[in-house]
């Protein structure tokens, strides 16, 4: 498969609803573009075998735990404040007791046992929603966005380097691009473009 030119026809021509479950895996980087089918059936089964010992670590963890594990009551509170508050205009997450809000959730705390150093922060549910919505399966959307945030990680980095070279790189092409606008920026103080950091954060989602 030509993962060049199947970016190209994304990018240009989106992808029909029906095949965007199965599009979305090589984009997202859970499949290999050169896989085979064989070796995706088995994969998924790998990965989902591997997705419940990482949920399990979290899930084992009785309330007597909870109370010294400072780091977990801490992301655990942050991500079930998100969740109730990601998406729900959108009817798949609408309503109270929606269970796939819960497995948002479930997805989350296991990704912050699965990368631990970067752990959560607030944004990441909206990445995770559309990518649930489309796949409907727990562990390939956990894995899916795993694979995410080896590219996005960056941007929620405790030091935030990674949105500060993206908020320079911004800059530097309004300068470039439209010279006046970014000389009004100058003079109204706003050249750091702090203004742009949520946008660009969640890559535009809203």
């Amino acid at each position: 498969m030509d993962s060049k030119a199947l970016r190209k026809k994304v990018f240009y021509g989106g992808v029909d609803h029906a095949l965007r479950k199965e599009v979305w895996k090589f984009l997202l980087g859970y499949h290999e573009y050169d896989s085979t089918y064989a070796e995706r059936e088995y994969l998924a089964v790998m990965k989902r075998a591997e997705y419940e010992v990482i949920k399990s670590q979290w899930k084992s963890i009785s309330a007597t735990q909870a109370k010294r594990f400072t780091k977990f009551r801490e992301r655990k509170g942050l991500i079930d404040k998100d969740v109730v508050r990601t998406d729900r205009s959108i009817p798949y997450y609408e309503g109270d007791d929606n269970q796939n809000v819960v497995v948002l959730r479930d997805i989350l705390l296991t990704y912050s046992f699965y990368n631990f150093d970067l752990g959560y922060c607030q944004g990441m549910s909206d990445f995770l929603a559309p990518i649930l919505y489309v796949m409907e399966d727990e562990s390939e959307s956990f894995w899916c966005f795993a694979s995410l945030m080896e590219r996005l990680g960056a941007n929620f980095n405790r030091d935030q380097n990674g949105m500060h070279a993206q908020l320079l790189a911004l800059s530097k092409l309004v300068e470039l691009l439209d010279p006046s606008l970014h000389n009004y920026f100058r003079q109204n103080d706003c050249l750091n473009y702090f203004f742009c950091f949520r946008w660009v954060l969640i890559q535009f989602k809203r």
